[in-house]
């Protein structure tokens, strides 16, 4: 597969001034490869838009061979992160198109902003759906993924792994789904994710899903799940995040669970300082051409109560990327037109490198679906510094 140098932006400006990265050859100059690796530092509100780069996405050169088991993400860069031991394995359970898995493995660049490879290896994955499937596999790579149903794949997964992670289908207790609560067929899949968590034995487990846990129509039955999380020997707690509040230019709530193996408690990455808006997200795309390569379209359907009627706020966080629109996709907040798919998985900080293999309903749903890979980032990046706080 191709291999990537990822490459700092020289600009003055930390904040956004270019949401799309720059790919580099791997056989860019030493200097450019020896360029420090740096942390996501704190936001700065840029001088004005930047103009549209849309259309400078970069070319894959198909002359490069690599080992990397990853597109876009740098195998020099994945030597440095592994120099002081072997890569924590990860499980991943209901994976979609890979938005956790790729904050777990990080590696990208995003609002401007570089999120250093991580020292995890994602092993075995797993989803149900095909198209989510076909999307993973441009992106994250085919071998180590097992298309079906989780029960008729189990027999594949490895004795063991560091981390299992997962965020099983909410439909079913979602404000927007039929909140069927434990007698959900979805809901009820975070019982194997628990089948793996005693296979497989992890240092740490994450499971994500959705606000409706904690609000009073699914309260027992989240007291439940956390009991039944609670396997011997783990200690199991919970937060609600707010993605905006780590670097996603979003108001999505997510409850984490993380469970640990050991006496030490884990904790919580911090909250940033600064909110990326739905500008500072989405300004260089305000003067693209629609574009099917780069998944910038977007629907035809029109303004109306019955259609959607929520138009984005410019100075804000946009609102809940939801995975089954029916119509109701958010408006641009300066254009007369619904967000396109692009931009949707930039509201979700998808990397524009990041390709969306499918048709525009099942794009849709997949971006709706995903954990933002930033906000999975910051969590993974907590999750390493537990199992090696040496090392991250």
């Amino acid at each position: 597969m191709p291999q990537y140098v990822q490459r700092q932006h020289r600009r003055g400006s930390v904040g956004f001034p270019v949401v799309g990265s720059r790919l580099a050859p791997s056989h860019a100059s030493k200097k450019h490869q020896q360029e420090r690796l740096i942390e996501p530092p704190a936001y700065s509100e840029p001088a004005s838009p930047p103009k549209c780069r849309l259309g400078a996405f970069p070319q894959v050169p198909t002359d490069l061979k690599s080992d990397c088991a990853v597109p876009n993400i740098d195998c020099e860069e994945f030597g440095e992160a592994t120099g002081k031991g072997p890569m924590h394995t990860v499980v991943s359970l209901f994976s979609g198109c890979g938005g956790m898995d790729l904050g777990f493995l990080g590696g990208f660049r995003f609002g401007g902003q570089h999120y250093s490879r991580l020292p995890f290896e994602v092993v075995w994955a797993n989803d149900i759906d095909g198209l989510a499937c076909d999307t993973y596999s441009k992106n994250l790579g085919r071998e180590h993924l097992q298309r079906g149903r989780i029960a008729d794949v189990m027999h594949t997964l490895p004795d063991s792994a560091d981390v299992v992670i997962g965020g099983f289908p909410c439909q079913d207790v979602s404000i927007n789904g039929q909140r069927s609560l434990d007698g959900g067929e979805r809901t009820i899949l975070y019982e194997r994710m628990i089948d793996v968590i005693r296979r497989c034995r992890p240092k740490v487990f994450v499971a994500e899903n959705v606000k409706g846990l904690l609000m009073s129509h699914g309260k027992p039955f989240f007291d439940q799940m956390l009991a039944d999380f609670a396997l011997p020997g783990y200690q199991v707690d919970h937060k609600l995040y707010l993605a905006a509040d780590y670097g996603v230019p979003q108001m999505r709530e997510r409850v984490f669970i993380v469970g640990v193996k050991g006496r030490s408690e884990f904790i919580h990455p911090n909250a940033l300082d600064r909110r990326m808006t739905a500008r500072d997200a989405l300004g260089d795309l305000e003067e693209a051409a629609a574009d099917k390569a780069k998944a910038h379209i977007w629907s035809k359907a029109q303004r109306s109560p019955e259609q959607g009627d929520r138009r984005l706020k410019a100075d804000k966080p946009a609102t809940t990327i939801r995975a089954e629109h029916h119509g109701n996709v958010q408006w641009h907040y300066k254009l007369d037109r619904r967000i396109s798919l692009r931009e949707a998985a930039r509201l979700q900080s998808f990397p524009d490198e990041f390709e969306f293999v499918c048709a525009m309903r099942a794009t849709e749903r997949q971006i709706g679906n995903a954990v933002p890979p930033v906000l999975a980032w910051h969590i993974a990046k907590a999750v390493g510094e537990y199992i090696d706080p040496d090392r991250v």
